[in-house]
């Protein structure tokens, strides 16, 4: 009997050790997926940061993470850089536009001052990103206005932009729904220059 009672007893501790185990091995993967995740450098954070550019980085910095951007334009020491995702087309760009302009008079060093995203995997902590409704944004952020309005002479689209001053963050809306995301410094609107990059957007309002 007491051979009995030892090998149930032995049984007993195996069992708890790999039950302890597997916890750990659940969470130890939950952690990676975290990490993974944030690797992505998918993570919106309004008036701070879209993945691992941040507001006032250094340009240099930006370079060295994304390389040389596939277009934009300069002019008197301010600068739009535009970097296109391996999968865009001419249709429907999925990019990063960054808008920069020297950080202090030496006019050394230039730092981010704007990013604007159109990829839809760059998510804010509450889920929004492109793709999603006016109506969730201004659930969010309820002080979210209409700023301007530009008709797209090839398409037709209407294009709006709505911004929360207070968090620094705009959205680009046609037809109800978020087509780019702009993170800026809270406390100021969004700088639209953007959109003279392409001649075929007109404001209208």
């Amino acid at each position: 009997m007491k051979v009995v009672h030892v090998f149930f007893l032995l049984a007993a501790v195996f069992l708890c050790a790999c039950q302890s185990n597997t916890s750990k091995s659940k969470v130890v993967s939950a952690d990676s997926v975290h990490s993974d995740e944030l690797n992505k450098g998918a993570f919106i954070q309004p008036g701070k940061s879209a993945g691992k550019i941040s507001l006032g980085q250094n340009m240099q910095a930006v370079g060295n993470l994304l390389g040389e951007p596939d277009a934009g334009d300069a002019a008197m020491g301010k600068a739009w850089g535009i970097w296109y995702d391996k999968d865009s087309t001419a249709g429907e760009r999925s990019e990063i536009a960054i808008y920069s302009s020297y950080a202090d008079s030496t006019m050394m060093v230039k730092n981010v001052k704007q990013i604007r995203i159109t990829n839809g995997t760059f998510k804010t902590k509450e889920g929004l990103g492109t793709g999603s409704s006016l109506t969730d944004f201004k659930a969010v952020y309820p002080d979210m206005e209409p700023r301007s309005e530009y008709l797209h002479t090839a398409s037709g689209d209407t294009l709006r932009v709505y911004d929360s001053k207070s968090k620094g963050l705009a959205t680009d809306i046609i037809r109800g729904t978020c087509t780019a995301i702009t993170i800026h410094p809270s406390g100021v609107y969004a700088n639209e220059t953007y959109f003279t990059l392409d001649t075929n957007w007109k404001q209208i309002k």
